[in-house]
C-alpha cells in the first residue's frame, strides 16, 4: 500500500501501521475489524467518474436517475470509503453518509473537503457529456450505527450498498425498520448485494419486509426462485438469468455438455415467471401508484 505525501486522501495526524486486513470482518458488526478493511482499502485517487457502459469504480451512482426522479434526498447508511455518495452531492443532491467506522467517517470527511477534478479524474469529460450541472447539492457526513436507529432527517432515498447483507438476522430487521422510519411516504430503499445465493435471499427480503417495506413482485421472485433450486442444479443469477458456474459439478471433461442440458432445465421456467409477473403487476401498480407505501429494492449482483 502506498501512502504517498501527494495523496489528498491521506489521513493525517496518525500513526498509520501498514494494514493487513484485506477481506470484510467475518462478524459485520466488527468496527475494529472494519477500520482495518478500510485503512488497507484507502488508495491514492482519483476515482474516476463511472459511466454506464464502463467500469463502475462507484457503483452506487448508477441509481443517480432514481435519486432524482424521487426528490434528491438520500442516505447512504454504511457508506465505507465508496466516494459515490459524494459524486451525488456534487451533481446536485442531498447526502448524508453515515458509518459506524471512524476510519470511513474520516475519509467521507476528506472527500467533502476535495474539488471534484481532484477526486474524480474523468470530472471534465462527464460534464461535458452530461446534462449542465445547475448547483452542488449538500453533503453531511455523520458516524452511525443504521442497526441502533435512523439518524436526524426524512429522506426520499436509502441506498446501502452491499452493507446489509452479511449483517444476522435480527441484525437486519433491525435495520431495515430504520431504514423504513427514515424516508417519507412514498419513498424507497436501495439494497445493493453481491453473490447473495443459496437460501439467503429468503432471510434479506423477510427482514425488509417485517420492517414495512412493499416489495414489488415478490411472489413471482420467490416462485421463481424455488423452481431453480428445486433442480438441484448449483447456479448463479446474472443478470436475472441462471449462470452455470464453472464448478466440478459435472464429470471430467462434459462440462459443455451438461451445463448445456442443465442451462435448458433453468430457462424452462422463464416462461410461466413471464406469465406470473404480468398478473402480479396490477396489484403492484396499484400499490406504487398510492405514492404512499415504502417500497424496497434489493438488487442482486454476482461477481
Amino acid at each position: 500500500m502506498k501512502w504517498l505525501i501527494k495523496n489528498p486522501l491521506r489521513l493525517k495526524d496518525r500513526n498509520v501501521t501498514p494494514p493487513v486486513r484485506t477481506k470484510p470482518p467475518g462478524d459485520w458488526s466488527d468496527i475494529a475489524g472494519w477500520d482495518q478493511f478500510f485503512q488497507a482499502k484507502i488508495g491514492d485517487g482519483p476515482f474516476h467518474v463511472p459511466t454506464v457502459m464502463g467500469a463502475q469504480v462507484c457503483q452506487s451512482v448508477r441509481f443517480l436517475s432514481f435519486v432524482r426522479k424521487r426528490g434528491g434526498r438520500v442516505w447512504f447508511p454504511g457508506c465505507g470509503i465508496d466516494p459515490g455518495p459524494r459524486f451525488y452531492a456534487y451533481v446536485g443532491s442531498t447526502v448524508l453518509a453515515t458509518d459506524f467506522s471512524p476510519v470511513a467517517v474520516r475519509v467521507q470527511r476528506k472527500f467533502a473537503e476535495l474539488a471534484p477534478e481532484i477526486m474524480f479524474g474523468g470530472w471534465s469529460s462527464f460534464v461535458k457529456s452530461n446534462a449542465p450541472i445547475e448547483k452542488c447539492g449538500r453533503f453531511d457526513v455523520a458516524e452511525h450505527d443504521f442497526t441502533t436507529g435512523p439518524p436526524t432527517g426524512v429522506f426520499d432515498v436509502v441506498i446501502n450498498c452491499r452493507a446489509f447483507q452479511g449483517l444476522s438476522p435480527s441484525a437486519m430487521t433491525a435495520a431495515a425498520r430504520h431504514f423504513f422510519a427514515a424516508l417519507r411516504p412514498g419513498g424507497a430503499a436501495i439494497i445493493d448485494t453481491n453473490n447473495v445465493q443459496e437460501g439467503r435471499p429468503d432471510v434479506l427480503e423477510n427482514s425488509l419486509i417485517e420492517g414495512g417495506f412493499f416489495l414489488p413482485f415478490i411472489d413471482s421472485e420467490r416462485w421463481y426462485r424455488a423452481q431453480l433450486e428445486s433442480t438441484g442444479i448449483i447456479y448463479r443469477m446474472v443478470l436475472g438469468h441462471p449462470h452455470i458456474p464453472a464448478r466440478e459439478q459435472y464429470p471430467a471433461g462434459h462440462f459443455d455438455e451438461y451445463a448445456e442440458r442443465d442451462r435448458k432445465i433453468l430457462e424452462s421456467f422463464r416462461t410461466e415467471y413471464k406469465t406470473r409477473l404480468a398478473e402480479e403487476e396490477p396489484s403492484v401498480r396499484k400499490v406504487l401508484d398510492s405514492h404512499e407505501a415504502k417500497v424496497a429494492h434489493v438488487v442482486y449482483n454476482t461477481g
